[in-house]
């Protein structure tokens, strides 16, 4: 693994990672993780990756892991003059700085939850930079984004001092996700995997609670990409999959997975396809079953390279 400090135009400083197979990489893989967590989550994915042949990179978002860190920020707080296409910009950067690496390998990019709603800007924006896009945990206007609304938070950023964090609507959002899973644990809606779930009760640089202002990005990007002028911006026959599970509430167990689908599918993107895993939770990559997602998102973009 080599590690990066990548400096953005903006003057802030992402840590980046990048994996190698020992030879002969047939494309880069390039992984957004979620809110609250970090992009070393991803090892035993980003693992399978590498013994299929792919380069894979990551970044830890602005506020997340070690680029909080690196900035000397505290979690969850992003930095002044915020917005959530800063978080798009930062992606575009850090895969164009693995581009110049290895100029002949196509990308694809995978997102998972917030992950996958900065995917869901990036191949709005630059989606002519990537050959594919694999969206995990994702969803739509959910009941628990509603509960909060827009207006709430951006009135609960002026209130507060800008990097502390929002208890409350850090409830109203994933409080409402912990009542789908009574008797549980708090967090027993991210999976099934016990042992993952501890995993992340036990790393400090996850399960943090977010600023106001870090809820405002979240919100303000869904309304974004759910405009139908942005989704008419994405490449035509850009293919898409959207990996979730059936019990994720992020997706509102597949309603909101295929409202997304829906609306990529009317805005003509002919190569959508949703796969749902049966009792699977938020984070289908840390599952019980992950090698057999693993598989899946590998037999597809196989299946995209012959394609192509």
């Amino acid at each position: 693994m080599n590690e990066n400090i990548l400096e953005m135009r903006d003057g802030v400083r992402i840590y980046s990672s990048c994996y190698e197979p020992i030879d002969n990489p047939t494309a880069i893989v390039h992984l957004i993780h979620g809110l609250a967590e970090h992009s070393g989550r991803y090892r035993q994915f980003t693992e399978y990756l590498v013994s299929q042949g792919y380069i894979v990179t990551t970044h830890d978002q602005r506020g997340h892991g070690k680029t909080a860190v690196e900035n000397g920020l505290p979690y969850g707080y992003v930095g002044e003059s915020a917005s959530f296409d800063q978080l798009v910009d930062d992606t575009f950067e850090v895969i164009q700085y693995y581009q110049q690496q290895y100029p002949n390998l196509p990308v694809t990019l995978f997102g998972h939850s917030m992950g996958s709603f900065v995917a869901r800007r990036f191949i709005q924006l630059y989606g002519n930079s990537i050959r594919e896009v694999v969206l995990s945990g994702t969803g739509s206007h959910s009941r628990a984004i509603s509960l909060a609304g827009l207006s709430f938070v951006r009135w609960r950023e002026k209130r507060l001092p800008e990097t502390k964090p929002d208890e409350l609507l850090n409830q109203m959002i994933f409080g409402e996700y912990s009542k789908q899973f009574p008797n549980e644990g708090s967090l027993a809606w991210l999976s099934t995997n016990k042992e993952s779930v501890h995993e992340y009760e036990e790393d400090e640089a996850c399960g943090f609670v977010p600023t106001s202002q870090m809820f405002r990005l979240l919100l303000e990007g869904i309304r974004t990409i759910e405009s139908s002028a942005y989704l008419h911006n994405i490449p035509d026959g850009l293919p898409i999959l959207l990996v979730s599970g059936t019990e994720d509430p992020v997706g509102e167990r597949t309603k909101g997975v295929w409202k997304v689908a829906k609306q990529l599918i009317n805005a003509n993107q002919q190569f959508v396809k949703v796969v749902l895993y049966e009792g699977g939770r938020h984070e289908m990559l840390q599952e019980t079953n992950r090698q057999e997602v693993y598989k899946n998102i590998v037999g597809w973009m196989k299946q995209n390279e012959c394609t192509n």
